[in-house]
């Protein structure tokens, strides 16, 4: 029997109280997610990254203006632009009462969702399909990666090519941004074990990425890649 998979845990940052707690409830009555976190902002932007990259979840929501009502010396769309430097293509979105500045101020507008729109009786149903969307989305593209990496680790090592060894390289490297891994090798370390006749430190690598995929399928199966 197949293990059930469990649905996703978020994470939302907010500096106003009494939002975070809306959030939270309207969160948990949509019944799409498993865990709702909430969380103040760290004063200093990579507090508030390091603090996020302790956590397992599978999208990060942040309120726009986090500096309004807390010392936060950052904006939200600066907290998704460097949580996004470390784990990239990770699902994340802006909520805000200002639209046009926040708009102008993302890298991508589509991450922006005005909570002007979310009035509906306190039930955001629509940014809340949104993110479960997006998370279905990124466990299928991370599904895809770790299926292609187990069948490239299938080839003999002995006969693996260069566009195979590199293949191997980038897609290790795509997954480990995934787990939140802030100390990898680096990518010229790596292909050096596997491009060489280090046959033991080869293995040694491989096994590690093997492992690797272990860990992100079972992630991905209790919903906090």
């Amino acid at each position: 029997m197949s293990e059930e998979v469990i649905p996703p845990t978020i994470v939302y940052v907010d500096e106003n109280e009494d939002a975070r707690e809306d959030f939270y409830i309207d969160a948990r009555k949509s019944g799409l997610f498993h865990e709702v976190i909430i969380l103040a902002p760290e004063p200093s932007l990579e507090d508030m990254v390091n603090e996020l990259l302790q956590i397992k979840f599978e999208a990060l929501i942040s309120d726009f203006r986090l500096a309004d009502a807390s010392p936060a010396d950052y904006d939200g769309n600066q907290l998704v632009e460097a949580f996004l430097r470390v784990r990239s293509g990770f699902p994340c979105f802006i909520r805000t009462s200002y639209d046009n500045e926040a708009l102008h101020a993302a890298d991508d507008v589509n991450r922006v969702y005005s909570k002007e729109v979310d009035a509906d009786g306190g039930l955001h149903r629509p940014l809340f399909e949104r993110i479960n969307l997006q998370i279905l989305r990124h466990r299928r593209q991370v599904s895809d990666w770790s299926e292609e990496l187990e069948q490239l680790l299938a080839v003999d090592r002995s006969s693996l090519v260069a566009h195979q060894i590199d293949r191997i390289v980038e897609l290790d490297a795509l997954l480990e941004a995934q787990m939140g891994a802030d100390h990898a090798v680096a990518q010229t370390a790596k292909k050096s074990l596997l491009d060489g006749n280090l046959y033991q430190r080869q293995s040694e690598l491989l096994a590690a990425t093997e492992d690797l995929i272990a860990e992100i399928r079972h992630n991905l199966r209790q919903g906090k890649l």
